[in-house]
C-alpha cells in the first residue's frame, strides 16, 4: 500500500516527499537495563509475555505510519509511548519524534499484532541527524497524557535513556535498515509512575537545549461503537 509523507525541515524551507517502504519498531532496547527490566515488568502485570531477546524488533505495515491528529481505537486499553524516530530520504538520515501507540488488550496475546492494530505516531517536523549527533544524549523526550480533562505527565527522559543510531549502525546495515523510504521507532523510556496508564489525548515532545529548538505532537483519541448486531 502506498503511503506517502511530506514532511519539513524545521528552521528551513525545505520539504522531505517520503514513500514509506518499511517500518520497524524496537523493543526493550534501554541503555540501563534495570530501568527496560522496569518497562518489561509493567507490561507482565498486564499479562504481556517476557521478551527471549532484547532489543527486539518488530516489523509493521507501512500504511501505519501518520502524523494525523486524530484516530480511531476499538476501545479504552491502548496507549501511546514516546519514541525517537529515524527516517531516511535522499540518502540521508532525520529524526523526529512519535509514538508507538499500541492495543494493551492485544498486547496480552500477541505483542507483533498489538503493534498493527494501532497507527505508529509521528511529528511532521524533522531535523537532520548530522545537526544533533554530537549531542544526542542530551536531546529531551517528554511525553503529556489527557484523560477526562485533566493531563498529568507521563514519560520523561533523554535520547540518552535510549539506545543510540550510532550504537545500532551496524544493525541498521546488517538488516537493510538504513534505506530510502525506511522509518525507525526506537522503542520507549520508562513511565515516570512506573505503571502504564491510559489516555484520551497524547502530547509528545522533543527538545534539543543546545540548539534551542523543538518538535511537537499533539493527538486524540476517538473510540469507536461496540459491535452492532
Amino acid at each position: 500500500m502506498e503511503n506517502k509523507l511530506i514532511m519539513s525541515i524545521q528552521s528551513s524551507e525545505e520539504k522531505l516527499e517520503i514513500y514509506v517502504e518499511n517500518i520497524f519498531n524496537a523493543g526493550y532496547a534501554g541503555v540501563d537495563q534495570e530501568k527496560v527490566q522496569e518497562h518489561i515488568d509493567e507490561l507482565s502485570k498486564l499479562g504481556v509475555a517476557t521478551p527471549t531477546t532484547i532489543p527486539t524488533l518488530y516489523p509493521v505495515s507501512n500504511q501505519l505510519a501518520t502524523y494525523a491528529d486524530t484516530f480511531q481505537v476499538q476501545h479504552h486499553e491502548t496507549s501511546g509511548e514516546i519514541e525517537y524516530v529515524l527516517i531516511w530520504s535522499n540518502d540521508e538520515m532525520y529524526v523526529t519524534v512519535g509514538s508507538d501507540h499500541t492495543d494493551r488488550k492485544l498486547e496480552t496475546f500477541s505483542v507483533p499484532m498489538s503493534k498493527q492494530a494501532c497507527p505508529n505516531i509521528l511529528a511532521q517536523d524533522v531535523w537532520k541527524f548530522e545537526d544533533v549527533a554530537d549531542h544526542w544524549s542530551q536531546i529531551e523526550l517528554t511525553c503529556w497524557i489527557k484523560s477526562d480533562g485533566k493531563e498529568e505527565l507521563y514519560q520523561k527522559g533523554t535520547c540518552g535513556d535510549l539506545m543510540s543510531p550510532q550504537a545500532l549502525i551496524e544493525n541498521f546495515k546488517q538488516m537493510n535498515i538504513d534505506q530510502n523510504g525506511n522509518i525507525f521507532y526506537s522503542g520507549t523510556i520508562g513511565t515516570v509512575g512506573s505503571s502504564l496508564a491510559y489516555g484520551d489525548e497524547y502530547v509528545i515532545e522533543m527538545k534539543d537545549p543546545v540548539l534551542d529548538r523543538l518538535i511537537t505532537h499533539h493527538y486524540r483519541l476517538e473510540y469507536l461503537l461496540e459491535e452492532i448486531g
